[in-house]
C-alpha cells in the first residue's frame, strides 16, 4: 500500500532536499543542498486515476506553476484521466550518491540538519503526449540533466529515448524520507539507509549524524 502524500503547489523535484514546507528548491536557499547525481537512479512509475481529491490538488498546483497541463475530470465518467507517481526505486544508488565526494557539502549539510529530508516520491500530471511516452517506457531514471537541474531519462527496450524535464508537468504531491546514519571504524559518519517517515532507522543507525557519533563513543 502506498503511503499518503503531502500536497504541494511548488515544483518539487524527486531527489531534492527539504525541511517541512520550505524546500531547498527555493531560490533563497543554498544550492549546495541540491545533490549531484553523476549516475542515473532507477525510478518506479505508478499510473493512477485521478480522484476528486487528487484533481483538486492538481488544480491548485497548476494555478501556481508555469507549465500548462490540461486535465478534464468528470466524476460521473467511469474512465478517469491519469497521473503518474514517481518513486525512487534504487535506494542503494541514492545512498552511494549522497555519500560521494561530489556531495560532501550536501552530506555535511544533512549531518548538521537532522530535520532535513529527501524527496523520494512525487505525483505529477502531464499532457497526453508526455503521459503516453512515459507509460510506454521500459525504464525511467532520475538524472542530472544540467548542473543542479534534474530530469527523467526514459528507456525503451533498453535504449535511451526521451528526456522528460520536471518543468514539463505539474507536481501536486510528494513524500519524503529520512537519512539513517552510522559511524564507521574510521570515525566517519555515513548515510547507510533511507527510510520513510513511518519507519524507524535500522538497529544501531540514527536519524541524527551527531547521535550516531555519540552512541559509538558509548561503546
Amino acid at each position: 500500500m502506498q503511503e499518503p502524500q503531502t500536497n504541494t503547489q511548488q515544483k518539487v523535484s524527486i531527489g531534492s532536499l527539504g525541511s517541512g514546507k520550505d524546500f531547498i528548491l527555493q531560490k533563497n536557499y543554498n544550492s549546495a543542498a541540491l545533490p549531484s547525481y553523476s549516475k542515473p537512479i532507477k525510478v518506479s512509475v505508478f499510473i493512477k486515476p485521478f480522484t476528486k481529491q487528487t484533481y483538486k490538488s492538481f488544480l491548485k498546483a497548476s494555478a501556481s506553476q508555469s507549465e500548462h497541463v490540461s486535465i478534464n475530470y468528470t466524476d460521473s465518467i467511469k474512465v478517469k484521466p491519469q497521473y503518474i507517481q514517481f518513486k525512487i526505486a534504487d535506494k542503494v544508488e541514492l545512498i552511494e550518491a549522497l555519500n560521494a565526494k561530489e556531495n560532501l557539502r550536501v552530506k555535511t549539510y544533512l549531518g548538521h540538519n537532522s530535520s532535513t529530508n529527501i524527496v523520494t516520491s512525487i505525483s505529477m500530471a502531464f499532457n497526453r503526449a508526455n503521459l503516453d511516452v512515459i507509460k510506454q517506457a521500459s525504464g525511467v531514471f532520475l538524472i542530472e540533466y544540467l548542473s543542479k537541474q534534474y530530469a527523467l531519462q526514459l528507456y525503451k527496450d533498453g535504449v535511451k529515448s526521451e528526456i522528460i524535464q520536471f518543468k514539463e508537468g505539474v507536481v501536486f504531491a510528494y513524500n519524503t524520507s529520512n537519512c539513517c546514519w552510522q559511524e564507521d571504524t574510521r570515525h566517519r559518519t555515513n548515510i547507510v539507509d533511507i527510510v520513510d517517515k513511518y519507519n524507524r532507522c535500522p538497529n544501531k543507525t540514527f536519524r541524527s549524524a551527531n547521535k550516531a557519533k555519540t552512541e559509538n563513543k558509548l561503546f
